[in-house]
Parts: structure tokens; C-alpha cells; sequence
């Protein structure tokens, strides 16, 4: 029988397991951990299928699930330092799958993440791979130089979208018009989370932040960006692709699109862009569950999923997708 366990001072409550279990085995506990915050508990046990949804939810590696004598180990590319992000910010769960893909393709020992200005400024904390800082923006030149210097390593840019679509725009558009083989994880969560909520380049129309309390007024700042759309019109091969962690479904396409992406660079081939939509609890004012919701409702619309373009087949028709 699947068992679900807790790792609780890893936990910073965020309910996600909570509101991702088809089962309903998880529920919250009335205590708090020795971090301050109420974590899960096993309430119905013998209810468990082994989904593993708790797990792939969780943004603090604070749930695994042990079936047949095999655990859900955290991958061996992360560190068990702790994350600093806030509760519900699903940036855990995107490293987890770029830690997962690394260790899927057996390239730890020869990967340098890029971590730039923003939330992910702490990323070397935990991945376990070397790791380079840049300045804001300035990933992609960092991760373009590394990789020439030293074509046999695995490069990979881990970004926001106000580092990558506004300071970093031209860096962004040059090194994949280029086609460096390099990978681009772009954590687009329409708002500066680290800086203070500042209206971002991805800020959907009428979106409260901290520059625009009345929100974002389309006749004066524009329309969002959308990066994928606009990377696609290069005449350059590229892999180019919009995920999202916002459900258990939508993780596990994002798992298999990141794992394609790094492909590409094992490979050779081509530029890869992963973009994938996140929350920001914190900066949009809302709860885990309900910034999972708001993404759906909200940033899905604008910013449709799907492959863009393809080394093997060009750009890929919306029909196609």
C-alpha cells in the first residue's frame, strides 16, 4: 500500500498537497513546525492510490511516497538546503524538474546553471551543480560565453521574467537569434516578485502591482510581453515551448518538456527556451491555491501552451499545437 510521508519542518504550509490530492488523504494540521508554519498531515492513509500528485505539487521537497519499498527521492541535482522561497511559490517545483531532467540525462557532473538578479538570485544554494552568477539581465551572455569557452559542458539560464524580458530583452533576442546552444528556463510570473511587485513585462492588462495600484493600463505601458512569440519569428532552429506548474497535469508536460530541452543542448541542435508560467502568491495578493487558479483563468488565455517551433519541423501552427 502506498504511504505518504512528511517531512514537516521542510513545510511552509502552502496547502498545495492539500488541494492536489484526488483522495482527499491530506489534511492540515492545527500545530506548527519548528519553521512557524502548519504542515500536512496523513489523515486517511488507506485512501492513497499513489498519484504522487502531493509530490509533484509540493514546492519544498517536503513529500515523498514510498510504494513497493521504492521512495520518491528528491533529485540528486538539488542540495537539502531548504528553500527560501515563499509558501506557495512554485519555483521549487520548477527546480525540482530541472534538477530531475540533469539527472535523467546523466550530465551533473558537466552542468553550469546561470543565476541572475531576481527571486532565483539564491539558486546556487540548491542545485547541486557548479553555478555562476550574472548581473541582472545578463544571463544569457554569461551562459553564451561559458559555453563557448567550453562547448563540452550543459549551460542553462534560469530566469525571470523581469530579468529576461525587460533588462535582459537583448541579450535574450541575440542569443537565440545566434542559436547559442544553450537552455533558457524562463519563470514567467507576471510581476518583479523579489523587488517589491513592480509591474513586469509579462503583467497581464488591468493586473494590480506595486507601480500600477489601478493596474496595468494598456494605453500607457503597452500589452505583456509574450517571449515564445516573439523568439519564433527568428529565422533560427530553435525549441521553443510554454509550460506551466500550476496543476499535476500541467507539471508533469512541463517535466517532459524541460527534459527536452536540455536533450537539444546533449545533442547539439539547437537553442532551447523553455517558458513556464509560475504563481507569485505574495506579489499577486493570494493564496497557493487560489494563485494556481488565477494562472488558469488568467495567464493561460494570453499566454497559451504548447511547442512554438521545433528543430525538426520549424515554427509549429497554432492548429498544431
Amino acid at each position: 500500500m502506498p504511504t505518504v510521508l512528511v517531512e514537516k519542518d521542510r513545510c511552509k504550509g502552502c496547502g498545495l498537497c492539500v488541494s492536489a490530492c484526488p483522495s482527499h488523504v491530506l489534511a492540515m494540521s492545527s500545530e506548527i513546525n519548528a519553521r512557524g508554519y502548519f504542515f500536512p498531515l496523513v489523515e486517511h492513509p488507506d485512501d492513497c492510490t499513489g498519484c504522487r500528485y502531493c509530490v509533484l505539487v509540493c514546492p519544498d521537497l517536503a513529500i515523498q511516497v514510498e510504494n513497493k519499498g521504492k521512495t520518491t527521492a528528491p533529485p540528486e541535482a538539488l542540495t537539502e538546503k531548504p528553500m527560501h522561497y515563499c509558501p506557495g511559490c512554485t519555483h521549487g517545483v520548477i527546480h525540482r524538474l530541472v534538477a530531475e531532467a540533469i539527472d535523467g540525462l546523466g550530465v551533473r557532473e558537466r552542468t553550469v546553471g546561470i543565476a541572475p538578479v531576481g527571486c532565483s538570485v539564491l539558486a546556487y544554494e540548491y542545485f547541486n551543480v557548479d553555478m555562476h552568477e550574472a548581473s541582472h539581465g545578463r544571463a544569457a551572455a554569461v551562459a553564451t560565453g561559458i559555453k563557448r569557452a567550453r562547448p563540452d559542458l550543459i549551460v542553462f539560464a534560469y530566469q525571470g521574467d523581469g530579468d529576461l524580458a525587460s533588462i535582459g530583452m537583448a541579450e535574450t533576442i541575440h542569443a537565440a537569434n545566434r542559436g547559442e546552444k544553450i537552455t533558457v528556463i524562463f519563470v514567467n510570473n507576471a510581476i518583479y516578485g523579489m523587488t517589491g511587485g513592480q509591474m513586469a513585462p509579462t503583467t497581464m492588462p488591468g493586473q494590480v502591482a506595486s507601480t500600477c495600484p489601478l493596474g496595468r493600463d494598456v494605453t500607457l505601458a503597452g500589452y505583456p510581453i509574450r517571449m515564445v512569440e516573439l523568439l519564433k519569428e527568428l529565422k533560427t532552429p530553435a525549441y521553443l515551448t510554454r509550460v506551466s506548474v500550476h496543476d499535476p497535469k500541467a507539471i508533469m508536460q512541463a517535466r517532459a518538456a524541460i527534459k527536452k530541452a536540455f536533450q537539444h543542448q546533449v545533442n547539439g541542435t539547437c537553442y532551447s527556451f523553455v517558458e513556464v508560467l509560475s504563481t507569485c502568491p505574495t506579489g499577486w495578493g493570494l493564496q497557493p491555491h487560489e494563485a494556481c487558479d488565477w494562472l488558469r483563468d488568467n495567464m493561460m488565455p494570453y499566454y497559451p501552451l504548447g511547442e512554438f517551433k521545433t528543430p525538426e519541423k520549424g515554427v509549429v501552427k497554432e492548429t498544431e499545437r
